[in-house]
């Protein structure tokens, strides 16, 4: 985390987002009423599922911020992955909608014009979606939080939809009355992809999955950088929404005495919490090794 700033930031962003994506939802819904804009009106069901999401979120971060216990040894942090699973599904309903809606469109052959005023709406609604879309980024990498980073992948799902939008409503203009329904096309395929980005990302933390490998790679230098340890057998680790725990081997020589083992052990503990980030827990094991120590 780079700034102390950022867990304030990381509390207010998912409530604004929700809030925001609420009210955003219900403008589209009015404007794309009164100027006839079909591209605005799936725009805004897309906006009601960022609500939805937000949501989820939210609670998500509620229960992952619960204290461990004993039925919860390791905490609560996997609800965030639950979460991100959830959210790619909300994606991938509102992707199949546009691009059922665009399908309609083709068949049907309904392309009203609608007024100026959807222009000006979509560009609101753009600047807003990315917007959010970069402070959850922000956010939600500082914190290494799943659901948050979710949530930012909602907001630029959204940005894709009304950039799509715009890009037709530009083109009707301009008397290419195909042009809105061949955006929603290509829109409809960057936000499947979005989907099942997250989706197996949320699959992936449910299974436990490592933390990077240039981050592990830091901490075994951390280790070999500490006097007595001979070497590094293995490293493992598991995340759990924003934090993450560690396994470590160690050598150290056979000549060291349990006290003296156990002091090293809790040195490398605190020096590994201290210098990397996003960890609760490093449990760290002994393995004793033929070798004959110079020092006293």
């Amino acid at each position: 985390m780079k700034y102390p700033e950022c867990t304030t930031c990381g509390k207010w962003s998912p409530i604004l987002s929700a809030i925001g994506n609420f009210t955003i939802s219900i403008f589209k819904f009015v404007v794309g009423g009164l100027t006839g804009s079909k591209g605005l009106m799936a725009d805004a069901v897309h906006s009601i599922a960022d609500t939805i999401s937000s949501v989820f979120v939210l609670i998500a971060l509620k229960i992952s911020g619960k204290p461990k216990d004993e039925g919860h040894p390791y905490g609560h942090g996997k609800v965030e992955y639950i979460s991100t699973i959830s959210a790619s599904l909300f994606i991938f309903l509102c992707a199949s909608l546009i691009l059922l809606d665009a399908l309609h469109s083709f068949k049907h052959g309904s392309h009203a014009i609608p007024s100026n005023a959807a222009l000006v709406a979509t560009i609101i609604s753009l600047f807003y979606s990315w917007l959010m879309y970069t402070s959850n980024t922000c956010a939600g990498q500082q914190l290494n939080s799943p659901a948050m980073l979710a949530d930012a992948a909602e907001s630029k799902a959204d940005s894709l939809t009304s950039v799509a939008v715009l890009l037709g409503l530009i083109g009707t203009k301009m008397g290419f009355i195909y042009s809105d329904t061949i955006a929603a096309l290509v829109v409809s395929i960057f936000v499947f992809h979005i989907s099942v980005e997250m989706f197996m990302k949320g699959v992936h933390g449910l299974i436990d999955i490592s933390m990077d490998r240039e981050t592990l790679e830091d901490i075994k230098h951390i280790c070999q950088r500490v006097k007595g340890i001979e070497g590094v057998r293995a490293i493992r680790s598991r995340c759990m929404g924003q934090k993450c725990a560690v396994d470590i081997d160690i050598e150290v020589a056979s000549t060291f005495t349990v006290l003296e083992t156990h002091t090293m052990i809790e040195q490398v503990k605190a020096v590994i919490l201290s210098k990397i980030d996003g960890l609760d827990s490093v449990f760290v094991r002994a393995y004793p090794i033929e070798k004959w120590r110079f020092w006293n």
